[in-house]
């Protein structure tokens, strides 16, 4: 059968290409190899071997081939960075219906959505299956009158390493660009980490978007070494061992649990907030602002998570777990194209 996945690949965002790996590893052992829209189908299909397609250029042949369409997973229902995005990723789902093909949201997290994009969004798929991943999409789906089962991230599916990696030992940061009070956290939390006698690595999931903000934090922490990872498999293989991962990304956490190491998140987004929630880990609002105390007092928080770091690993297990029937869901009860 040919199955079509659309979300946000092949624009280098480790992120979404986990979560794209790990619902390939999912499909492949159901017996079913997917088309991929993507941004770079070319690195697309040399990162994870399978077939892609432009997700402008080639969309609309790949639609009306298709069997059926995935939309997802990621944080791609949301009109706070974007309004052309929310209309991209509906449009393809109201193309799908229109060509009659079955088609289904799927590990995405919905919202944060203006009235305007709540609207749209109630409209567009009123009737299409929706598989959330988060407690917050689950609850704002529920306001909009639109059923959704819950699932979890489909990165979750990735295999840990079996050795401990470049990071072993460390405290690891994960910046994220567009979020400054973010970085003077993790900054202020590097310090102490240093002072004590620690060892500090950043670490990058968007290395394109997220460069800027790394260098900021570098410069406040010399001694930080910086992780080289250019795929979600060297990501994942340098998080392993790390004493713990601090981040400002939702997949930072994501793949630091995959990759085995105590996990802590600075919310920006409910979709951080709800997986903290999922895995049992700890999460701290950024400031709202600049100001040195609670920037302090973020930070002294956070500290006492990595002076005794612990990874819940039944709560971890659960989450996989969810992750592994969302995927039956999708094929048996979503698409209806299980094996």
């Amino acid at each position: 059968m040919r199955l079509l996945i659309s979300g946000y690949y092949g624009a280098g965002n480790l992120g979404d290409e986990a979560l794209l790996a790990g619902l390939l590893q999912a499909l492949e052992a159901a017996g079913i190899a997917p088309q991929v829209a993507s941004l770079d189908p070319d690195a697309t299909t040399r990162a994870h071997g399978v077939a892609a397609v432009h997700r402008y250029r080639g969309l609309p042949r790949a639609l009306w081939r298709a069997d059926a369409v995935v939309s997802g997973g990621g944080g791609l229902l949301q009109d706070v960075t974007s309004t052309r995005s929310l209309a991209y990723y509906l449009g393809v789902v109201r193309a799908a219906r229109a060509l009659r093909k079955p088609v289904a949201v799927f590990g995405q997290s919905l919202g944060p959505l203006s009235p305007a994009g709540a609207a749209r969004v109630r409209r567009a798929l009123e009737g299409v299956p929706l598989g959330l991943r988060d407690g917050p999409s689950l609850a704002l789906a529920e306001r909009l009158g639109l059923p959704a089962r819950a699932v979890a991230d489909t990165a979750l599916l990735l295999a840990p390493p079996a050795r401990p990696g470049t990071t072993a030992g460390a405290l690891v940061l994960v910046p994220r660009a567009g979020y400054p009070t973010i970085g003077s956290v993790l900054a202020e939390l590097g310090r102490r980490h240093l002072a004590d006698g620690g060892s500090v690595a950043i670490a990058l999931v968007h290395p394109a978007h997220d460069a800027p903000e790394a260098d900021r934090l570098g410069a406040a922490l010399p001694s930080a070494v910086r992780v080289a990872a250019a795929s979600v498999t060297e990501l994942i293989a340098a998080l392993a061992g790390a004493r713990a991962v601090v981040s400002g990304r939702l997949h930072g956490l994501v793949l630091g649990a995959v990759a085995g190491a105590p996990v802590a998140g600075l919310a920006y987004d409910p979709k951080v907030a709800g997986f903290a929630a999922a895995i049992g880990a700890p999460l701290h609002d950024a400031p709202a602002d600049g100001d040195a105390g609670a920037v302090r007092a973020a930070a002294e928080r956070l500290e006492r998570f990595v002076a005794a770091p612990r990874l819940d690993r039944e709560a971890l297990a659960r989450a996989i777990e969810r992750a592994r029937d969302g995927v039956r869901w999708l094929l048996d009860d979503a698409l209806h194209v299980g094996s």
